[in-house]
């Protein structure tokens, strides 16, 4: 056996750290040399990027120029350049501010063309249900109108449990499945029994010498197919999803001549600022009592407005 065999065999004493004596417990725990390093080597960088910084400072030319520094100025020490952009006259933007009203003022006439045909086509579509269920077309259209002046969107559910999906996403039918070996048995499948047809043999059937007469059928006149009644469920079913879609759609195109108007009266504003006449601010923008208004959780019934302006009475020919 080897020596260092040996001392590997030997049991050894298990040196353990030692510990902050404990009149020094406030400090912390006990430095060992490797965190000694480590502070001393941070120490030392630091030292050498100020040592650095020194000789630059005193290497430094006074006289040293470039043009940019005509035109170049700091803020708190930091360079700010200007980009070139050169500003526009008031007379323009004025225009620029014009050509977006006319803009906003399209885009709502749009909108409420499309609100006019939903609303005159929920108006004709009666939910399932007929004259049974207690339904107003005037108070549902009432209702989603005031939701959207809240900025409430009515949107799609997202759990299709109980709608149809179509396409792709159809749903696999639920029931016994039955596998065939071969295409034979597969085709003489009747699902009424429980046991399928035996396969015709190959042997019986009629084979084609030559006197079995073709009957032409491309004179003959073409059969009409029989509809088969829908359920009254899926119509009912389509219905509610197709009033449900119209509604989602008004919501929405409500909600944006909302916002468009907003944008249209703070560019009207925007406009009269700029044009001639005194202004002063008369209030800042806040909550105003609107008895119309819903209540909210502290039993309150307000409403946002803007800021509001007032020009200086002036005589105008």
């Amino acid at each position: 056996m080897s020596a260092s065999t040996l001392r590997n065999s030997l049991a050894r004493r298990n040196h353990k750290e030692r510990a902050q004596p404990l009149h020094r417990t406030r400090l912390g725990l006990l430095e060992k040399h490797k965190d000694y390093v480590h502070r001393a080597r941070d120490y030392r960088s630091k030292q050498d990027r100020i040592r650095k910084l020194r000789e630059k400072a005193a290497f430094r030319n006074k006289d040293e120029f470039y043009w940019g520094m005509v035109k170049g100025k700091t803020v708190e020490g930091v360079a700010v350049g200007d980009r070139g952009n050169k500003a526009l006259d008031a007379d323009l933007v004025k225009i620029l501010k014009t050509q977006d009203m006319g803009y906003v003022r399209v885009q709502i006439a749009q909108d409420e063309k499309k609100i006019s045909k939903l609303r005159r086509e929920l108006e004709v579509i009666t939910p399932p249900g007929g004259s049974d269920s207690d339904w107003d077309a005037a108070a549902e259209l009432a209702e989603v109108e005031k939701l959207a002046e809240m900025g409430i969107v009515i949107k799609a559910r997202e759990d299709g449990g109980e709608r149809k999906r179509k396409g792709k996403g159809k749903d696999l039918p639920s029931g016994h499945v039955v596998f065939a070996e071969r295409q034979e048995e597969f085709d003489s499948y009747n699902p009424n029994h429980s046991q399928p047809k035996s396969p015709v043999l190959e042997e019986e059937l009629a084979e084609d010498l030559g006197w079995i007469e073709t009957v032409d059928t491309s004179n003959k006149t073409k059969k009409t197919s029989v509809s088969h009644p829908v359920p009254s469920e899926e119509l009912e079913e389509d219905a509610r999803e197709h009033r449900l879609s119209l509604l989602i759609s008004l919501s929405a195109l409500l909600r944006r001549v909302r916002l468009l108007r907003q944008a249209e009266s703070r560019l009207h504003i925007t406009k009269a600022l700029m044009g001639k006449g005194a202004s002063r601010k008369v209030r800042e923008a806040q909550w105003v009592e609107d008895d119309t208004q819903p209540e909210d959780r502290n039993g309150e019934r307000k409403r946002w407005e803007g800021k509001m302006w007032k020009w200086k009475a002036e005589r105008r020919r």
